[in-house]
């Protein structure tokens, strides 16, 4: 079963992340491909989450329950889908900058595209992770402090080497 953990700090007292975390709807601003949201109850909700598979998208739909909760400290949470099962823990401490958050994702493929969600995770998971981390900093501080810097495309870097030359001085 994949498995993915990071730690990561947040420029805010634990409670305040905890509220946050508890806030589904605020939550999902934070989750990379999370296209829909459906609140049910205060412990669950229904989320649509877009991937692209090469050029195709695979749309997956969630529902997500809380578990077991020890605020503001620890949460677990499992999210289950058609074909994937995704079992969530995080767990917050208050530290000198903030709060450290760590989290643990282990996702489980079911069915046929078992080995399609196996791989996508494998690929996406530290990339997702770091976009989080950096939507987090940036609402509770204004800057980045994701566990990885983002991997740049290739059309990036083909802009900034494009633009970033300087033109020779003209005589």
């Amino acid at each position: 079963m994949p498995s993915r953990e990071a730690t990561f700090t947040v420029h805010a007292p634990p409670a305040e992340l905890w509220k946050f975390l508890r806030d589904f709807e605020a939550l999902c601003t934070c989750i990379p491909g999370v296209e829909r949201i459906r609140v049910l109850d205060a412990r669950t909700a229904e989320f649509t989450v877009k991937e692209k598979v090469g050029v195709v998208p695979l749309i997956v739909e969630l529902r997500a329950e809380i578990d077991a909760e020890e605020p503001p400290r620890r949460l677990h949470a499992t999210a289950k889908g058609q074909h994937v099962i995704i079992a969530i823990d995080v767990s917050l401490q208050s530290v000198a900058a903030g709060t450290e958050l760590r989290s643990r994702f282990d996702v489980k493929g079911e069915g046929p595209l078992k080995p399609v969600v196996d791989r996508l995770f494998e690929k996406r998971a530290t990339e997702r992770t770091a976009q989080f981390a950096e939507a987090l900093a940036l609402r509770f501080a204004g800057t980045p402090s994701a566990p990885a810097a983002r991997p740049e495309g290739w059309l990036r870097r083909a802009w900034r080497r494009l633009f970033s030359r300087r033109a020779p001085p003209s005589s």
